[in-house]
């Protein structure tokens, strides 16, 4: 996680999440979200205090996208996008654009039945306006689909991991949301090498790839991160023996780890004795993310 963040945010029910000191843990206070005709938000970016959400399930270009600062309770539906096309797939993602000031959603979409086989389209907050770029993904045709693992953003470039059946392994595609142009970028020459499941974050200002693999009785994670367009892997874990984890979420200075269990525990690991302690805290869908306050209106 950053090291410049304010507090942990973590999503403890359907509609609620909670702010919690990032040191002690302590809760510092509870933020309900909207509830939007009984659908299940998901945060698809998060970028100096805003959030990005829509449907967790489903999504398409019908489903509404939001924008929400949990420090001034502000909660911002965007309008309508310009694509209209039947489609296949659609992924979305958010951040910031420093040399304008400038937030922006992009969306991309995959066509049904198109001789194009993506289109974009970008959301400018500045504007609170979409419009179409001719910038597409470098991709396959046989892409199936975009990874449900979370939207990584680090330093005003997005990643989403993709997935090519055609393919032994999934790549990653970015998005660079001051140039606005996509790059393919292949993903760890050791991913291949018995991980059995991947999943993106990001330490500090770099983004990191996470590879599961399992040894006999003993599950692995291995971390890389990007660093000048190279992977360098940083780390090995040992894996709790009990449970299972969704994904390692931060490194402490003592050398502890937070992670989510599967029965929705957070907790903090030391992985070289393996011990975990309960931190009193239940998460919901095992979102665990870092935050800082904003004043930023979304007017």
């Amino acid at each position: 996680m950053p090291d410049s963040y304010d507090y942990l945010l973590l999503r403890t029910a359907n509609y609620s999440f909670s702010l919690c000191c990032r040191d002690t843990f302590a809760k510092y206070l509870d933020l309900e979200l909207p509830e939007q005709e009984n659908i299940s938000l998901c945060i698809y970016g998060s970028c100096n205090g805003l959030l990005c959400l829509s449907n967790r399930l489903g999504l398409c270009l019908k489903t509404p996208i939001y924008l929400w600062n949990p420090s001034i309770r502000k909660f911002k539906r965007l309008p309508k996008g310009l694509i209209q096309h039947t489609i296949r797939f659609v992924a979305i993602g958010f951040g910031f654009h420093g040399g304008e000031k400038d937030y922006k959603v992009v969306r991309i979409v995959r066509f049904q039945q198109k001789k194009s086989i993506f289109g974009v389209e970008v959301y400018s907050v500045r504007l609170d306006a979409w419009k179409r770029i001719s910038a597409v993904p470098p991709l396959s045709p046989n892409v199936s689909s975009f990874s449900t693992n979370p939207f990584a953003y680090a330093d005003g470039v997005g990643y989403w991991i993709v997935v090519d059946p055609s393919q032994q392994c999934c790549s990653i595609l970015s998005f660079d949301f001051v140039r606005e142009v996509f790059q393919k970028i292949m993903v760890p020459n050791k991913v291949g090498e018995g991980i059995i499941h991947i999943s993106m974050g990001v330490f500090g200002k770099l983004v990191s790839m996470f590879g599961y693999r399992q040894d006999g009785k003993d599950y692995y994670c291995k971390i890389w991160v990007l660093e000048m367009e190279t992977w360098k892997m940083i780390r090995t874990i040992v894996l709790p023996e009990r449970g299972w984890i969704t994904w390692p979420l931060g490194f402490r200075a003592t050398g502890g780890v937070h992670m989510a269990m599967l029965n929705g525990d957070f907790v903090l690991y030391n992985p070289e004795p393996r011990q975990i302690k309960p931190l009193g805290i239940n998460l919901h869908d095992g979102y665990v993310g870092s935050y800082s306050e904003s004043l930023i209106l979304l007017n």
